[in-house]
Formats: structure tokens, C-alpha cells, sequence
């Protein structure tokens, strides 16, 4: 993307900028702002459609090993490297959503890989649990910042970040439960809600390189112009 300034001609003459055109090029050129974004939306979406595909139960829960490497890898890396892309375009919205969710899907793959045992034993299952719900809930905090914020920019943004809040919130509700009954199917409605979270993400990221790629709208991005002056 080009960025264009008005130009005067004397007082009281202007010229309007011209309209911005997206349109395919070598290497399919893109606009500065979409920079990061597929790339983390696409990796967001990987990490939380296999959370809702284990919780849900499509998936056996024996499968959260999968879900893990999928935190480390395309997860976490994924969104560092398309938030750092986006720091460096200057977009201040997607570098700490990118950076930001590398280190919470980095964490949390730790945290329940080779931290969980030893926590367990010295502060026993119910500690634990409710320790790993504050820290879901200091980040639905954090998503609930961005879901704000992206009502500025368009509602295939504010989709991702809603159903996230919604996730971590219900997820953090079923480990506050611990071992009562109605935990499992609380967590279920969580797993549910992350699969509709990997499509919103997964549909934002797709509208990205599609229009992008084909220099027409295909998928449309409902962009929204609330928060704006």
C-alpha cells in the first residue's frame, strides 16, 4: 500500500488522494497493514481450533499432546514472527496481539507440559487448578483489550478476540470447579466456542490473502468505524 497526502495547488485548491486499490502484483504485493496479520490469525487459528476439536471431545482427550506441540510450534512461533512482521510495519495493535499470544500459547504449553506434575504435588490438584485459572483469566483480560480496540478497525477482527474472551473465561469457570460433576461439560461449551474462535480467526486470515492475493474482495472483512473520530 502506497500512502498518499493531499497536495494543494494554491489556496482553496486540493487534490484528493487517489482511491486505494488493492491489485495482485509480483509476489502479490500487499497493503502495509496486512502485514503479520495472516500469519498469526492463521496460527491463532490452528492453536484454539485444536483446543475445541480435544475439549469438545471430537478428539480424544489422549490427542492434548498434539495440541501442546501445536502451541509450541505454529502457535507460538507462528504469531511471534507475523507480531515482530507487524511491529515492524509500525502497527501497534497487531505486534502486542502477535507477541503478545506467542508467549501466552508458549507459556501455557510449559506450564501444562513440564510444570504441572511438580506444582501438583506440591500444592495438590485443586491449588493447581485454581492457579491455572487466574492465569486464563489475566489473559481474557488482555483479549478483552484488544477486542475493544479492534472494534475500530472491523468485526472480522472483533469476532476472534470476543470468542477468545469467551473461551478463556469458561475454560478458567471449569478449573474453578475442580472435580465437581459439572465441570466437563462446562469445559465442552468452552471447546465448542474455542472451535467457533479458530474459524473466526482462520476466516479473517483467509479474507486477508485471498482479497489480497486476488485483487478483489471475496471474502468480505465488514470493516466498522466505530471508535473512530
Amino acid at each position: 500500500m502506497t500512502t498518499h497526502e493531499d497536495h494543494t495547488l494554491g489556496e482553496g485548491t486540493t487534490i484528493e488522494p487517489p482511491a486505494l486499490v488493492w491489485a495482485p502484483g509480483p509476489g502479490h504485493a500487499y497493503p502495509a497493514t496486512a502485514g503479520g496479520v495472516p500469519l498469526s490469525a492463521f496460527a491463532f487459528a490452528f492453536a484454539v481450533g485444536f483446543l475445541g476439536l480435544v475439549e469438545t471431545g471430537i478428539l480424544t482427550s489422549a490427542a492434548n499432546g498434539i495440541f501442546l506441540a501445536t502451541c509450541f510450534g505454529i502457535g507460538a512461533f507462528g504469531l511471534f514472527i507475523g507480531g515482530m512482521w507487524e511491529f515492524r510495519g509500525g502497527e501497534l495493535f497487531g505486534g502486542t496481539f502477535g507477541v503478545g499470544y506467542a508467549g501466552f500459547l508458549f507459556s501455557t504449553a510449559l506450564i501444562l507440559k513440564f510444570f504441572a506434575g511438580s506444582i501438583i504435588a506440591a500444592a495438590g490438584v485443586a491449588n493447581f487448578d485454581h492457579a491455572f485459572a487466574a492465569w486464563l483469566i489475566l489473559w481474557a483480560l488482555f483479549t478483552a483489550i484488544f477486542a475493544i480496540a479492534a472494534t475500530s478497525i472491523s468485526w472480522t477482527a472483533v469476532a476472534p478476540f470476543t470468542l477468545a474472551f469467551i473461551v478463556l473465561v469458561v475454560l478458567a469457570i471449569a478449573n474453578l470447579g475442580g472435580t465437581a460433576s459439572w465441570t466437563a461439560d462446562v469445559a465442552k461449551v468452552g471447546g465448542w466456542f474455542a472451535l467457533l474462535d479458530g474459524f473466526a480467526a482462520g476466516y479473517l486470515g483467509a479474507a486477508i490473502v485471498l482479497n489480497v492475493s486476488m485483487g478483489k474482495e471475496y471474502l468480505p472483512l465488514f470493516p466498522t468505524k466505530l471508535g473512530k473520530a
